[in-house]
């Protein structure tokens, strides 16, 4: 997204070295402080999307997002110009910070238990986006391109999925004859069957759908593998 650029002119230059010879600053901390105030704009603006997206559903508008956020309406449009952008922004974070999670799991938690638990964030996230964002990406407005998000966020997924997929395979703890894009595909099947069927999945039964479904695949991976080899991993 835009960053936010402050204009520079050699009068205020000028009156700026003068304020620095006083306090020590210097040009270099003067130049990040714009963009870490638009960062910081960023992250407010997106936690309040957040918050309203939860409290009252898709019909937020951007004057509410800036309000909830308290920063300036012309401060949102600078950085989202549209409300495609900034739930395009939205999902792209959702999507990094699954991803991302493989990494922490990775280095915290023994190969088995970390795999299963990023699936079980996988599929949660499949929930939240099924749930609203993705239909809205999915209109194909002109501000967004929905077939390229889908394929950034299948890659960064399945990248992620292979990382902590190899680790229990080399392992052990799982079967060998099955890659990160037929787990993915998997994981994506169960976020279709329970959102794709409201009737026969009610959305207060959703996520206890979900997690049996996701019980059958993790029980599926297991298969075939020696239970001495799972209890190693335990101890």
């Amino acid at each position: 997204m835009a960053a936010i650029t402050g204009a520079s002119g050699h009068a205020a230059t000028a009156q700026d070295g003068a304020t620095n010879a006083g306090s020590g600053d210097t040009p270099s901390r003067r130049r990040r402080a714009p963009r870490s105030d638009g960062r910081r704009s960023v992250e407010k603006i997106l936690a309040a999307t957040e918050k309203l997206l939860a409290r009252d559903g898709l019909s937020v508008s951007l004057e509410e997002v800036a309000r909830e956020a308290g920063v300036a309406s012309t401060t949102l449009y600078r950085h989202f110009p549209s409300r495609m952008h900034l739930l395009e922004a939205l999902h792209r974070g959702h999507v990094t910070r699954v991803a991302d999670e493989a990494n922490r799991l990775q280095a915290s938690e023994p190969p088995f238990t970390a795999l299963t638990m990023w699936l079980e964030e996988f599929v949660t996230l499949g929930l939240e986006l099924q749930g609203g964002l993705a239909l809205l990406l999915s209109e194909g407005l002109k501000e967004s391109d929905p077939v390229s998000n889908a394929r950034w966020g299948r890659t960064l997924l399945t990248e992620a999925a292979r990382t902590l997929l190899d680790n229990a395979q080399q392992a052990g703890v799982v079967r060998r004859d099955i890659g990160a894009p037929e787990l993915v595909f998997l994981l994506g099947g169960i976020v279709r069957a329970v959102v794709g069927s409201p009737a026969s999945t009610p959305e207060n039964r959703r996520a206890t759908t979900a997690q049996l479904l996701l019980d059958v695949v993790i029980d599926g991976l297991v298969a075939g593998v020696h239970p001495s080899d799972r209890a190693r991993e335990r101890r």
